[in-house]
């Protein structure tokens, strides 16, 4: 572990991110054309996205897991590998709602598989004072890879087809195999010698410890909506106020959804290794609720309106996650790190997998099971989710400054 920032390494890993993230959001980029391209209701589009989620919480658990028993690194390349898989298959064979369900879950089965050794080898690589910034650039990379997925696919789908879209992010994702190589390479090697008489899953839990789980649980069930239907939310409003182009339309949505998040990461961690880690996540885990209530009540604004508060709601829902990760990492000792963050990630996305289903479901009863459209009343969903943001703030307001460093 080195005194000073590692930026060459960091910056490998985040654009090993960066790419290999780019097909996980390819689904919800084309959903406005999916939705009647595959005939799907609101509830079915949220259960392909559910499905998706599942697959990456099973795969971030038996990732991370396993870090405690083998070298991490490896792990990183067998997932980037497994991603790019899963990612042809969903472009060659997803046409309607039972083979985008079976697809999207096997992508997702490959994207925990990147994520939990990312997390690991950050932990190792950098020493408490540089961790949440090193975080932050981590979370960074996906996040951006996630917008490049997100409008890269709707703007393809809109003048190529949904077939199209997907072939390119696929393609996109193959090529982060060959950075994380780079990444690690001097660690491919690495011998571990991990101390297996510590059994995590025995070791009781503090009072402290379990607020920090239930407000990364909250924190995932509101972020997973948010990810999953925003975009959506955003299509069809802003067609319905403005005269848009399909490329603008596509910037807009993953700059409010994704490309804010990347940045989001980064000055979060940065604040959180500066001013404190609960300052930090208090701010945003109350910030976000507010905007999760407020979203729904946008639809008559003026579109340039409702793209800047989309903006700052999707900047404020992501960027607790690095902060919630540090801490964690940085109370558990590296013999059961591993098992650490497969208990959270079984726990907080394995939870935060039923919004995508449930924000559908709330917008099916309360809109008569009509056709998701410009006339849609998101105000329910939404609120939804602004209730999720509340319990992670409660959370974040109990956990101990010397639990969250």
């Amino acid at each position: 572990m080195q005194n000073t920032f590692n930026w060459k390494w960091i910056s490998l890993l985040f654009a090993g991110r960066f790419l290999t993230s780019s097909a996980f959001f390819m689904y919800v980029g084309t959903l406005p054309f999916l939705l009647q391209e595959w005939n799907l209701s609101g509830t079915q589009a949220g259960a392909i996205q559910t499905a998706a989620i599942v697959g990456f919480a099973l795969s971030l658990f038996i990732a991370s897991y396993a870090c405690d028993f083998f070298n991490p690194s490896r792990i990183l390349i067998i997932g980037s590998i497994g991603n790019c898989i899963a990612a042809s298959f969903f472009y060659l064979f997803a046409h309607d709602f039972i083979t985008g369900l079976m697809f999207n879950l096997f992508l997702g089965l490959f994207q925990g598989g990147i994520y939990g050794p990312s997390m690991v080898l950050v932990s190792e690589k950098y020493e408490k004072k540089h961790r949440g910034l090193a975080m932050g650039f981590m979370l960074g990379g996906q996040s951006l890879g996630y917008a490049i997925s997100l409008t890269s696919s709707f703007i393809i789908a809109s003048y190529l087809g949904t077939k199209s879209a997907f072939l390119f992010c696929t393609v996109v994702s193959f090529s982060g195999i060959f950075v994380f190589v780079a990444a690690s390479f001097k660690d491919w090697k690495k011998q571990y010698h991990f101390d297996h008489s510590i059994k995590y899953f025995s070791v009781k839990k503090s009072e402290q410890s379990k607020y920090l789980v239930k407000g990364y649980v909250a924190h995932s069930m509101e972020l997973f909506g948010v990810w999953s239907w925003l975009p959506v939310f955003l299509s069809f409003v802003l067609i319905k106020h403005s005269t848009l182009s399909p490329l603008l339309l596509g910037v807009i949505i993953g700059l409010s959804l994704h490309l804010s998040g990347a940045v989001a990461n980064i000055m979060s961690g940065y604040a959180a290794d500066r001013y404190g880690r609960k300052k930090i996540l208090v701010f945003f885990a109350l910030a976000s609720a507010m905007f999760s209530f407020l979203m729904g009540w946008l639809t008559g604004l003026h579109w340039v309106i409702i793209s800047i508060l989309a903006l700052m709601y999707s900047f404020l829902s992501i960027a607790d996650s690095g902060v919630l990760t540090s801490a964690l990492t940085e109370n558990t000792e590296r013999n059961v790190l591993g098992r650490a963050l497969a208990y959270r990630s079984i726990v907080g996305i394995g939870l935060g997998s039923i919004t995508p289903a449930m924000f559908g479901y709330i917008l099916d009863v309360t809109n008569n099971h009509q056709a998701v459209s410009e006339n849609t009343n998101w105000i329910y969903a939404f609120s939804f989710l602004g209730m999720l943001g509340l319990v992670a703030t409660y959370n974040a307001l109990k956990t101990d400054k010397a639990v969250l460093g």
